[in-house]
Protein backbone atom coordinates (compact mmCIF):
# COMPACT_ATOMS: atom_id res chain seq x y z
CA UNK A 1 0.00 0.00 0.00
CA UNK A 2 1.40 3.58 -1.03
CA UNK A 3 2.32 5.26 1.89
CA UNK A 4 -0.03 8.34 2.47
CA UNK A 5 2.25 11.51 3.02
CA UNK A 6 -0.48 14.12 1.98
CA UNK A 7 -4.61 14.30 1.47
CA UNK A 8 -3.28 14.31 -2.57
CA UNK A 9 -2.40 10.59 -1.53
CA UNK A 10 -5.95 9.67 -0.14
CA UNK A 11 -7.99 7.24 -2.27
CA UNK A 12 -11.24 9.57 -1.46
CA UNK A 13 -9.19 12.66 -3.08
CA UNK A 14 -7.49 10.74 -6.12
CA UNK A 15 -11.14 9.18 -7.05
CA UNK A 16 -12.59 12.92 -6.34
CA UNK A 17 -9.67 14.57 -8.86
CA UNK A 18 -10.53 11.70 -11.39
CA UNK A 19 -14.23 12.52 -11.04
CA UNK A 20 -14.33 16.00 -11.48
CA UNK A 21 -11.61 15.86 -14.54
CA UNK A 22 -14.19 13.52 -16.46
CA UNK A 23 -17.49 15.43 -15.15
CA UNK A 24 -15.20 18.62 -16.13
CA UNK A 25 -14.69 16.69 -19.56
CA UNK A 26 -18.16 15.69 -20.27
CA UNK A 27 -18.96 19.20 -19.38
CA UNK A 28 -17.57 21.01 -21.89
CA UNK A 29 -18.05 18.43 -24.42
CA UNK A 30 -22.21 17.80 -23.91
CA UNK A 31 -22.46 21.90 -23.75
CA UNK A 32 -20.55 22.60 -26.98
CA UNK A 33 -21.54 19.54 -28.73
CA UNK A 34 -25.26 19.46 -27.93
CA UNK A 35 -26.18 22.18 -26.08
CA UNK A 36 -26.72 20.60 -22.75
CA UNK A 37 -25.43 20.95 -19.38
CA UNK A 38 -23.78 17.56 -17.25
CA UNK A 39 -26.53 17.92 -14.98
CA UNK A 40 -29.12 17.92 -17.62
CA UNK A 41 -27.37 14.78 -19.45
CA UNK A 42 -27.71 13.34 -15.98
CA UNK A 43 -31.20 14.02 -15.52
CA UNK A 44 -31.74 12.93 -19.22
CA UNK A 45 -30.09 9.55 -18.84
CA UNK A 46 -32.06 8.85 -15.47
CA UNK A 47 -35.76 9.41 -17.07
CA UNK A 48 -34.52 7.07 -20.26
CA UNK A 49 -33.61 4.32 -17.76
CA UNK A 50 -36.59 5.03 -15.69
CA UNK A 51 -39.28 6.38 -17.64
CA UNK A 52 -41.88 7.68 -15.07
CA UNK A 53 -39.78 8.65 -12.57
CA UNK A 54 -39.98 11.85 -10.10
CA UNK A 55 -37.10 14.51 -9.74
CA UNK A 56 -37.19 13.11 -6.24
CA UNK A 57 -36.25 9.87 -7.19
CA UNK A 58 -33.58 11.24 -9.85
CA UNK A 59 -31.82 13.09 -6.95
CA UNK A 60 -32.07 10.07 -4.70
CA UNK A 61 -30.91 7.96 -7.84
CA UNK A 62 -28.08 10.39 -8.52
CA UNK A 63 -27.10 11.03 -4.62
CA UNK A 64 -27.84 14.71 -5.29
CA UNK A 65 -28.90 18.16 -4.37
CA UNK A 66 -33.08 18.16 -5.05
CA UNK A 67 -32.35 22.22 -6.02
CA UNK A 68 -30.44 21.23 -9.46
CA UNK A 69 -32.43 18.27 -10.37
CA UNK A 70 -35.33 20.29 -10.32
CA UNK A 71 -34.00 23.10 -12.15
CA UNK A 72 -32.59 20.64 -15.09
CA UNK A 73 -35.90 19.53 -15.66
CA UNK A 74 -37.46 23.00 -15.46
CA UNK A 75 -34.91 23.70 -18.22
CA UNK A 76 -35.51 20.04 -20.25
CA UNK A 77 -39.00 20.63 -20.09
CA UNK A 78 -38.96 23.79 -21.37
CA UNK A 79 -36.64 23.11 -24.08
CA UNK A 80 -38.98 20.16 -25.31
CA UNK A 81 -36.61 17.28 -24.12
CA UNK A 82 -38.71 16.11 -21.41
CA UNK A 83 -42.52 16.17 -19.92
CA UNK A 84 -44.10 16.34 -16.75
CA UNK A 85 -47.45 14.26 -16.21
CA UNK A 86 -50.28 14.12 -13.05
CA UNK A 87 -50.14 11.03 -10.97
CA UNK A 88 -53.89 10.24 -10.74
CA UNK A 89 -53.18 8.53 -7.11
CA UNK A 90 -50.75 10.80 -5.47
CA UNK A 91 -50.86 14.74 -7.06
CA UNK A 92 -47.76 15.58 -4.76
CA UNK A 93 -46.08 12.62 -7.92
CA UNK A 94 -44.73 14.25 -11.31
CA UNK A 95 -43.77 11.44 -13.34
CA UNK A 96 -40.94 12.42 -15.72
CA UNK A 97 -40.96 11.24 -19.20
CA UNK A 98 -38.45 12.09 -22.79
CA UNK A 99 -39.95 13.54 -25.78
CA UNK A 100 -39.00 12.45 -29.10
CA UNK A 101 -36.66 15.00 -29.22
CA UNK A 102 -35.83 14.18 -25.36
CA UNK A 103 -34.60 10.30 -26.75
CA UNK A 104 -33.10 11.53 -29.56
CA UNK A 105 -30.63 13.43 -27.83
CA UNK A 106 -30.33 11.04 -24.67
CA UNK A 107 -29.36 8.62 -27.62
CA UNK A 108 -26.99 10.96 -29.41
CA UNK A 109 -25.12 12.10 -26.29
CA UNK A 110 -24.95 8.12 -24.57
CA UNK A 111 -22.92 7.45 -28.38
CA UNK A 112 -20.54 9.93 -27.07
CA UNK A 113 -20.48 8.72 -23.80
CA UNK A 114 -19.81 5.28 -24.74
CA UNK A 115 -17.06 6.35 -26.59
CA UNK A 116 -15.68 8.01 -23.84
CA UNK A 117 -16.29 4.98 -21.44
CA UNK A 118 -14.32 2.54 -23.81
CA UNK A 119 -11.46 4.89 -24.37
CA UNK A 120 -10.79 4.95 -20.28
CA UNK A 121 -10.81 1.45 -20.12
CA UNK A 122 -8.76 0.60 -23.48
CA UNK A 123 -6.11 2.82 -20.96
CA UNK A 124 -6.34 -0.18 -18.63
CA UNK A 125 -4.13 -3.33 -18.50
CA UNK A 126 -6.57 -6.72 -19.82
CA UNK A 127 -8.80 -7.70 -16.99
CA UNK A 128 -8.17 -4.80 -15.07
CA UNK A 129 -11.60 -3.63 -16.56
CA UNK A 130 -13.45 -6.12 -14.52
CA UNK A 131 -11.35 -5.91 -11.37
CA UNK A 132 -11.48 -2.21 -11.52
CA UNK A 133 -15.93 -2.89 -11.60
CA UNK A 134 -16.10 -5.18 -8.77
CA UNK A 135 -13.61 -3.30 -6.54
CA UNK A 136 -15.75 -0.14 -7.45
CA UNK A 137 -18.46 -1.85 -6.10
CA UNK A 138 -17.22 -3.18 -3.10
CA UNK A 139 -15.83 0.50 -2.17
CA UNK A 140 -19.20 1.79 -2.84
CA UNK A 141 -21.05 -1.17 -0.35
CA UNK A 142 -18.70 0.10 2.51
CA UNK A 143 -18.79 3.55 2.09
CA UNK A 144 -22.70 3.09 1.81
CA UNK A 145 -22.54 1.05 5.38
CA UNK A 146 -19.92 4.12 6.71
CA UNK A 147 -22.80 6.64 6.05
CA UNK A 148 -25.60 4.29 7.23
CA UNK A 149 -23.37 4.45 10.97
CA UNK A 150 -23.14 8.21 10.88
CA UNK A 151 -27.00 7.84 10.69
CA UNK A 152 -26.91 4.78 13.55
CA UNK A 153 -28.55 6.07 16.91
CA UNK A 154 -25.50 5.87 18.61
CA UNK A 155 -23.07 7.43 15.71
CA UNK A 156 -21.93 10.19 17.98
CA UNK A 157 -19.63 7.87 20.62
CA UNK A 158 -16.53 7.95 18.43
CA UNK A 159 -13.48 10.24 18.27
CA UNK A 160 -15.75 12.87 16.41
CA UNK A 161 -14.11 16.67 17.62
CA UNK A 162 -17.11 16.83 20.07
CA UNK A 163 -16.62 13.86 21.52
CA UNK A 164 -12.61 14.38 21.77
CA UNK A 165 -13.39 17.72 23.63
CA UNK A 166 -15.99 15.88 25.89
CA UNK A 167 -12.92 13.48 27.05
CA UNK A 168 -10.63 16.09 28.03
Amino acid sequence: MPKLTSVTDLLTTRLLRLSNTLALYSSRRYRQEFGVSLPEWRVLSIIASQDGITARDISRALATDKAWVGLSVKNLAERGYLTRSSDKEDSRRVPLSLTRQGKAMHDAIMAVARRRHRRLLAALPDGAADALSASLDRLQAEADRMLEELDAPDAGTSASPKAVRARK
